[in-house]
Order: structure tokens, then sequence, then C-alpha cells
């Protein structure tokens, strides 16, 4: 059987084991919202889209031969107006911002030597529906199934993070969901710079950055700013005068299995023809491995959606066959601009950056 989390306590603590819901977890995604209206003259009305409704998470729950000592903890652990994380041992790899909601007693037997045994059901509601995936790639130590769930992949495959000489830089979100992307910055620039993600044209303008190598940094969830020193982020002030607008969002990226390629010479790179996968343009600037004969990266520069094809460039060294099976990794492609004299974003030129570092939090349903 399998036990729970909630606000840092495992349920085992208090002998209390999780019975997952075969049927309830087949589709397992928060409730939408329909925004519809309905009008006399037009036939159907007009559709307005929808929203992730707040999301409700039932645990039944069973324990054996507890003592009245240990219901006590059970009913001030999962007391009313309780608040925290909670994480399932089935899906260890997600966590979900809850409150509960109630709990409902089942069948409660009084054994011998005054204990109890018996069923309840733990009733959470998740303001925001959405889950907090606990990591961003495995390590190929876990045996959670995560991949199963969501986009993550092997460490081995993430970019590289961004450094002080990147103007461009991917991110990759295993997520289901759009996610924020926060921005930690600190040098100098005479003009205006901004992050774009070119994928879906969200951006982040910085109007100056601070002086004094102070940290600017941007929350890509709330949107919060403020400047702290070095080492120093929980000693911060307010930051808002540099940032001119906007965060950058993270698309969902995806990742394909069971691709099989041909290559031919191009002569900076190969073009790969494709099977298993149809080629779209999300895959400009994906990350591909090969792992045979030798683990080897490449790097989408150009796609050819009608031919099914993809242009890539090489990196590392190692031996590569011109036909195999590969791995390809869709991402989110960051780009660092500068505002020249003439009111256009263009490749920094006078920017100088002391620290750089990004982070984001990958959602799913």
């Amino acid at each position: 059987m399998y036990g729970f989390t909630f606000n840092g306590i495992h349920s085992s603590e208090f002998g209390v084991e999780y019975i997952p819901d075969a049927a309830a977890r087949w589709w397992d995604d928060a409730e939408f919202e329909i925004y519809k209206k309905d009008v006399p003259w037009k036939n159907g009305g007009y559709w307005y889209g929808n929203a992730a409704s707040m999301r409700s998470i039932d645990l039944n729950c069973y324990f054996e031969e507890i003592s009245i000592a240990t219901r006590e903890k059970i009913r001030r652990w999962l007391g009313r107006e309780k608040h925290g994380m909670l994480i399932l041992d089935d899906r260890p790899f997600i966590a979900y911002e809850v409150y509960m909601s109630d709990i409902i007693p089942g069948k409660i037997y009084n054994d011998t030597g005054g204990t109890y045994s018996g069923t309840m059901t733990a009733k959470f509601i998740a303001p925001n529906p959405f889950g907090y995936l606990l990591r961003k790639s495995n390590t190929g130590y876990e045996n959670d199934n995560a991949e199963d769930y969501c986009g993550i992949i092997a460490s081995s495959m993430m970019p590289s993070p961004p450094n002080t000489a990147s103007r461009i830089f991917d991110v990759y979100n295993p997520g289901t969901e759009v996610c924020g992307l926060s921005i930690v910055i600190a040098g100098s620039c005479s003009n205006p710079i901004r992050f774009i993600n070119q994928r879906n044209q969200t951006k982040c303008v910085i109007s100056s950055l601070p002086t004094n190598s102070l940290r600017l940094e941007i929350d890509g969830d709330t949107g919060f700013v403020k400047t702290y020193a070095s080492g120093s982020p929980s000693n911060y002030s307010e930051g808002f005068a540099y940032h001119d607008y906007g965060i950058v969002r993270l698309e969902p990226d995806e990742t394909y299995t069971g691709v099989t390629y041909t290559a031919v010479a191009n002569g900076t790179g190969y073009d790969l023809t494709l099977t298993g996968v149809k080629v779209t343009e999300d895959m400009l600037n994906a990350y591909i491995q090969f792992n045979s004969p030798a683990t080897r990266n490449a790097r989408v520069t150009a796609v050819n959606e009608d031919a099914n094809k993809v242009t890539v460039t090489l990196g590392g060294s190692g031996a590569f066959q011109t036909s195999g099976a590969l791995r390809l990794s869709t991402m989110n492609h960051i780009a660092i601009e500068e505002q020249n004299s003439s009111g256009n974003w263009v490749t920094p030129t006078t920017l100088g950056v002391l620290d750089i570092s990004v982070d984001y939090k990958p959602r799913l349903l």
C-alpha cells in the first residue's frame, strides 16, 4: 500500500495507509469551468474559453490498532484550516499546495486493549489546480515512472545553464503547463535589455541594472522584483524601478522516443530524415541525443516539415553513424537583447554580465 506526505509529515508516522483508487486516477485532471454565452439570435451561442477549477483530492485511507493518543495526533495533523504541500507515494515527483477540506470517517472499530482500526477519507482542495514537479530531469537512479506522466528527461540531455557570456540559451520545461521563468542578473548596460522567449515571444524588459553589483531578481510566477547583495537574497529591497514590463513564460516541452533517422552530411552538419515522428516548427533549436555507437548530442538548426527533415550540428566528440535511433527534446530558446539608439532590439554591445541564473517550477495537471 501507499502513504502520503502532508505538511512535511508522512502518514506512516501515524499508521495511516492510502489506498489509490485506480478508477479515479485514470483521468486525474482538474475539472474545467467553461465560459460561454447563449444568444437567442445565434444557433448555439458563443464559446469564450475555459479555465481549470479548484482541484479536489480525496484519499481513501485505513489504519490498524492505533491508540487514542495517535488518533488525536491525526486529528491535529489533518485538522481544519491546515495548509501545506501534499505528496503522494505513488507519484513522489509531484507536490500539490493544498488545504484540508474534510475528514470523513468510514467504519471505525474499537479493538481490544483500547486501540482503534478503521477507514477514513482525507479530503483536500488545491486552489491552484496544478502540481509542481520536484525535479526537472532524471539522474538515472529514479524508479518512479516520472517520464510516463510528464516530459522529464535524462540529466545528460538538459541544456547548459546560462553563463556571463551567454546571449542565447535554452531552457527545458518538462511540465505539461506553461510556467514562469525567474531571472537573476547583475552587471551593467548603457541601454535597456530584455529576455525574450523566441518560441512564444513572451518577454521581460529591464530598463537598467542596479549599481554596486547588486543582483536584480524577477520572479517569473508572481512578477515580484527585488535587489540584494551577492549571497544575501533574504536581505532584499524592492526593485520594481528597474523592471520595465513583462515576464518570460516557458512552453511545455516534449521528448520524442522511438524515432529513427538516416543522415546525410551537408558540409557544416547533417540533414536527418526522421521516421516515427512528425517534424514541426517547435523542433527548431531542439536537442537530439544519439546513443549508438557512442553518446553524442546535436542541436536542430533548421526544420523542413514537408520533407520531415531536420538539420543538426553535432556537439562533443565520438563516433557518429548515419542511421539509427535517437531521442529528441524540444526547448524554450531564450535570447538576451539590447535596445539600440534607434529603438531596435539587437544583440547586446554594451552589456557586461557579472552574474546570471534562471529558475522555474514546472507545472502539470
